[in-house]
């Protein structure tokens, strides 16, 4: 039984369509891929994106939020150069009415949504908001960002094996288009807190 439920994630994470039905804004659709994607990731804890660059990873994350309505706060982890653009692809994408907010070292929102970068995610002030909430979903951009167990951040994010317990998502979901930058226990980390 186990083997066989095994066999059906495996090709279900293969997929490149999906007849799941996904809610999205007027005027917009998903390509089958990226259905593909987020039926893939409906209802797991857990879920890593490892597509090519431009491949619209940050869609098929929105995608999930808009599948899900039971996601009321989520909070989207990445570098300082995509704060910006996860904004915009929220403000697009979103079918719901989430407020977004973007944090810095000085301003937490109080808001729906959450967008952090990972240079800040370390820093005391920053670090509590991360570990008070309770999010019902954590989405890590580039998550290849946390690959190093001894780095501030990654402890602070995916926590680490000496007891850093790092951020609670009831749902959980990595981007990257380079799960593996030199080596793969690289990945492990990411995988772990998955």
């Amino acid at each position: 039984r186990d083997l066989a439920v095994k066999a059906q994630a495996l090709e279900q994470s293969r997929a490149s369509v999906s007849t799941m039905t996904v809610p999205v804004p007027d005027g917009l659709a998903y390509l089958d891929y990226q259905t593909a994607g987020i039926a893939y990731a409906d209802g797991r804890e857990g879920t890593l994106i490892a597509d090519e660059m431009g491949l619209g990873k940050t869609i098929q994350a929105i995608g999930i939020i808009n599948a899900d309505p039971s996601i009321a706060r989520a909070l989207i982890v990445c570098p300082a150069t995509l704060r910006l653009n996860w904004s915009r692809e929220l403000d697009k994408w979103l079918t719901r009415p989430l407020s977004v907010g973007i944090a810095t070292t000085k301003d937490w929102p109080e808001t729906d949504v959450v967008v952090v970068n990972y240079d800040i995610a370390w820093r005391t002030g920053i670090l509590a908001h991360l570990h008070e909430t309770t999010w019902d979903l954590v989405i890590l951009d580039e998550s290849h960002y946390c690959k190093n167990p001894k780095a501030k951040r990654t402890s602070a994010i995916v926590g680490d094996d000496r007891g850093a317990p790092g951020v609670h998502g009831r749902r959980r979901l990595a981007l990257t288009g380079t799960p593996i930058t030199n080596k793969p226990v690289e990945l492990f980390p990411t995988l772990r807190w998955l």
